[in-house]
């Protein structure tokens, strides 16, 4: 057996036993819009339909637009920071503001959004629905 043929063996042995996805290792992780539709293979299980709601809000919003992201969680290390960074990914292009920081402090980002998008939460203020679906709804300031 050639030294080539005995490493592919044991690349495919280690893949099998590590349980890791074929798929993940080909992501080219220089391109955000790979990684978002890698992302969306892979949904959570607490919020399956995020991936989705986050597609959408990607059709409707232009690149350049500021979206402010409401989620149920509003404590950056009680799940805020993992939609917030989901968010980053599928909406390429656009400047997602948190509306929370580490210390779980409220910023100043709602005021300079053109758009919020709620996932799984009503926005309290008054603003323009542009979609609803999903899970969430794309609110226009």
């Amino acid at each position: 057996m050639s030294p080539r043929r005995a490493l592919i063996i044991v690349a495919l042995v280690a893949l099998v036993a590590t349980g890791i996805e074929p798929r993940l290792l080909q992501m080219p992780f220089i391109d955000r819009d790979a990684n978002a539709r890698a992302l969306a293979l892979f949904p959570d299980r607490q919020m399956p339909q995020y991936p989705r709601f986050l597609a959408a809000v990607r059709e409707r919003t232009q690149p350049g637009d500021k979206i402010a992201l409401l989620v149920p969680t509003m404590e950056w290390y009680g799940g805020y920071s993992q939609a917030y960074f989901r968010a980053s990914y599928f909406l390429t292009g656009r400047e997602v503001l948190p509306l929370v920081d580490p210390q779980n402090a409220p910023t100043d980002n709602f005021a300079a959004a053109r758009y919020v998008a709620a996932f799984g939460v009503t926005l309290a203020t008054p603003a323009d629905v542009v979609w609803q679906g999903d899970g969430g709804t794309l609110y226009r300031r």
